[in-house]
């Protein structure tokens, strides 16, 4: 199975496949790139592939990722435990936290848990 477009209500979103390499910068860059190729406004990333860098705050790469997004309009869906990452700081934490109650990204359990969070009229935008 590929990388493949999902449509939930009326919003467009690629979806990750949870197979395959680590998302370095570069990597996330493209899937950009793939997201507003295919018109997507989402993008679903299961965290398996995001790169520990990604998690360690002082890289920048999760903040310029999210600045890329922003940028562009589109919006991020981490799928997956985060939790060991979330004990490990304080400040990664307090970040999740603050995009789960915001409208530009979110982390969630799985798949499951993104359908219903985009299935509610208040997150969907």
């Amino acid at each position: 199975m590929n990388d493949s477009i999902e449509h939930i209500g009326t919003t467009r979103l690629l979806r990750i496949e949870p197979q395959g390499p680590a998302l370095d910068a570069n990597g996330l860059r493209d899937l950009v790139g793939d997201a507003l190729g295919h018109q997507a406004e989402w993008i679903a990333v299961p965290v398996q592939r995001l790169s520990a860098d990604f998690f360690e705050l002082r890289s920048g790469m999760a903040g310029q990722w999210l600045q890329m997004l922003v940028n562009y309009r589109l919006h991020f869906a981490v799928l997956g435990d985060v939790s060991d990452y979330r004990a490990q700081s304080e400040s990664l934490d307090a970040w999740i936290i603050e995009c789960n109650r915001g409208h530009n990204g979110c982390f969630v359990s799985d798949w499951d848990a993104l359908l219903v969070r985009l299935s509610s009229p208040a997150s969907a935008g």
